[in-house]
């Protein structure tokens, strides 16, 4: 009743306004609609967030997914199985799954430059479509994730501003269980794997960066240049497409090599990259820096929450350190990882970027953050980037399972996915340029050290951009 009459006054004072002639017609319905827009926004904020209870739930750990003028492109798991997806039990898995993940059900609103997660009243649904959906428009219900399927792949795709890739990945996982459960009548365990049943753990739905963390402010922290080797194709011109290579690596092949030197799969792949780079750049003159995105959330003790959280590691290569044998190389970047790993280094590393999203705060227009925010549309990590997810929990429905890869177009220069599940490292290259010599190098390198792979062909691919708000 409130809001009707609130509305019933507005009515009234532009219809005195056009009668008085101070505003034409076509300029009182745009300002009308303006200001019942701005109105409804405000009341979906403070009544709805992401679950039950949450109210004005502001984006901000995702922010800076959110400032680029022509959109974020989507981030896709691609999920390939061993037969064609049947649509009626990847719907069901899909009910399921939301009631266990709620706060993957949800919408944003962009209020004077500012976005909310609130929930979202339209059910998601599973779609056949060979074409990659566009997210936070009409044409998905606003939806910030998506569950298609076209032949034998289930494509999840999701919006970086609501989630990092370990904030989807439990989703996943419960997906694929239930789907396994209907259509192959699958007992697999569901050790590892979050039931629809199961109740939300402390701090889910936990927002990282509110305030700032404490730490030793007279511990000796390493400090580590980001001034890395560039790659020439490291350049903000790029091609309206971007391209994939994948690999596929033997996990017991890989594991055994790793368990000789003293290295993680990680490690592994950011060496025998570097190692590539240096073959093929000789005369580098900087060291090659393998940024490898970590997961900060034990360190800031929200290690259950979906949302971002997220923080790049730099593995530096130089002429002296190439000198090195595999396992004292290994052992060396070992080190590097725990420094950086290091809760205070990670506190530290938090807060300052926590006074980026203070900052944005500040700032009173959509127009005005997307100009402090231009330079994450053309930001270039040196030399590459790595994001290892890890292994995938499937247990017994391995066997159903070929596949999964991650990927997203709008990379500048090169970036590595790397996943592990149905005993195979599964590796995504993804380029701004088509030329192969980067997966070649690694693959060669693979082959001095006994490892089997299987290699693509390039694959010319683009992931769309969101539509959450209205773009000139």
């Amino acid at each position: 009743m409130n809001y009707m009459r609130s509305v019933k006054r507005v009515i009234t004072y532009y219809k005195n306004k056009v009668r008085e002639g101070e505003m034409n017609m076509v300029d009182t319905f745009k300002h009308f609609f303006h200001i019942m827009e701005q109105s409804n926004k405000k009341v979906q904020i403070e009544h709805s967030g992401s679950i039950q209870g949450n109210t004005r739930e502001k984006v901000r750990s995702g922010q800076s997914y959110l400032y680029k003028c022509s959109g974020m492109e989507s981030e896709v798991f691609e999920v390939r199985l061993k037969e064609n997806v049947r649509g009626s039990f990847l719907n069901e898995a899909l009910r399921l799954s939301i009631k266990r993940y709620p706060y993957l059900n949800a919408k944003m609103i962009e209020l004077d430059g500012d976005f909310y997660i609130v929930r979202n009243d339209i059910t998601p649904v599973a779609r056949k479509m060979e074409k990659l959906p566009v997210l936070g428009g009409i044409s998905n219900g606003y939806h910030l994730i998506d569950v298609t399927f076209w032949e034998k792949s289930i494509f999840v795709s999701f919006h970086h501003a609501l989630c990092d890739g370990r904030g989807i990945k439990p989703f996943i996982e419960t997906l694929l269980y239930y789907y396994c459960k209907g259509r192959y009548k699958s007992t697999a365990s569901a050790e590892g794997i979050r039931m629809s049943t199961d109740p939300l753990l402390p701090d889910e739905t936990k927002e990282p960066f509110l305030g700032e963390y404490e730490y030793d402010t007279q511990k000796e922290m390493i400090d580590v240049s980001k001034d890395g080797f560039a790659i020439p194709e490291n350049k903000a011109e790029q091609e309206k497409n971007s391209y994939r290579y994948e690999v596929i690596i033997s996990q017991n092949e890989m594991m055994f090599q790793c368990k000789q030197s003293n290295a993680t799969p990680a490690i592994m792949l950011a060496l025998l990259m570097n190692e590539t780079i240096a073959k093929l750049y000789p005369d580098f003159d900087k060291p090659i820096h393998a940024n490898i995105a970590t997961d900060m959330r034990e360190a800031l003790g929200v290690e259950n929450t979906f949302k971002n959280c997220v923080k790049t590691i730099v593995l530096p290569y130089d002429k002296e350190f190439s000198k090195q044998d595999l396992q004292k190389k290994a052992t060396t970047y070992r080190e590097l990882l725990r420094m950086q790993r290091d809760v205070d280094y990670c506190r530290k590393e938090a807060n300052t970027m926590l006074g980026l999203f203070n900052k944005l705060d500040t700032l009173p227009s959509l127009e005005e953050k997307q100009k402090i925010m231009a330079f994450f549309e053309s930001m270039i990590l040196n030399s590459y980037v790595i994001s290892y997810i890890g292994q995938f929990i499937l247990n017994e429905n391995e066997q159903y399972v070929d596949e999964i890869h991650l990927y997203n177009s709008g990379v500048v220069g090169l970036g590595i996915n790397m996943i592990c599940c149905s005993g195979k490292f599964i590796l995504d290259f993804k380029q701004s340029f088509p030329s192969d010599k980067y997966v070649r190098g690694f693959e060669q390198e693979l082959t001095n050290l006994g490892i089997s792979f299987e290699e693509s062909k390039s694959v010319e691919f683009t992931t769309p951009k969101d539509n959450i708000i209205s773009r000139i």
